[in-house]
């Protein structure tokens, strides 16, 4: 039965690829048959663009955008339940405490369904075509200033990075091992080692959306969303 579940979706990408120039996935948890999805979708669009090699840092750096996306979902309903003020720092610390201690992949598996059922959702936005690629990962719930401040300093650092070993190193030693933020920190590195602009790669607040969008121009012709962005996460002077 999954296995039909598998191939039936992943006609259906496939038809949208071959007849267009976007797709739309929409979860709200990350598990094995969305992985699957992720590199199903990368692999049709990435054929048929023919920039194919780009598959795997872009299903690696999607795949992170996905978990984070999902985790700052279910934190919120998290918080919500330990009646816990996000907006509040003492709060929030000892919220993201618990959150870690408590965390486990049956939880994630949990609170994705509780995600579902209060209208939470992370959605994979592509639009594509032979001049350039635009992913767009979205989930409904707006990031506090507190993260916020996290990530604009997490996306500083790494733009002097061009190693991940030297990366681990330095944050290892300094004993910051913050998941988001590294994980968005990686990302830069990643794209860099792919000869990508990282400025391409931008993290928005929009109402209560938070948005992670990469773009990759596969000519000169593309023209990129980020000069008409109002709030930028992480913007380079």
């Amino acid at each position: 039965m999954v296995t039909e579940q598998v191939e039936r979706i992943n006609r259906n990408i496939e038809g949208a690829v071959n007849q267009g120039r976007y797709l739309i996935l929409k979860t709200h948890r990350m598990t094995e048959l969305v992985e699957k999805h992720i590199m199903f979708s990368l692999e049709s669009i990435l054929r048929k663009t023919e920039h194919e090699r780009l598959i795997h840092t872009l299903y690696t750096i999607l795949k992170e955008l996905v978990i984070n996306g999902c985790k700052a979902n279910q934190k919120r309903i998290f918080f919500d339940e330990q009646s816990l003020d996000l907006n509040d720092e003492s709060q929030y610390h000892k919220g993201i405490e618990l959150y870690k201690k408590a965390f486990s992949e049956k939880m994630a598996l949990e609170y994705g369904k509780k995600a579902r059922d209060r209208g939470l959702y992370c959605m994979i936005d592509f639009e594509f075509d032979k001049e350039g690629i635009r992913i767009e990962v979205v989930n409904n719930t707006a990031i506090i200033p507190a993260e916020e401040t996290i990530m604009r300093d997490k996306l500083k650092k790494a733009m002097g990075y061009n190693d991940l070993a030297e990366f681990y190193m330095e944050q290892a030693m300094s004993g910051d091992t913050e998941g988001a933020g590294l994980g968005l920190a990686l990302i830069i590195i990643l794209l860099k080692g792919e000869g990508i602009d990282p400025s391409y790669f931008r993290i928005l607040i929009q109402g209560e959306q938070t948005i992670a969008r990469l773009e990759i121009p596969f000519s000169e012709r593309f023209r990129s969303k980020r000069d008409h962005d109002a709030r930028r996460v992480g913007e380079q002077a």
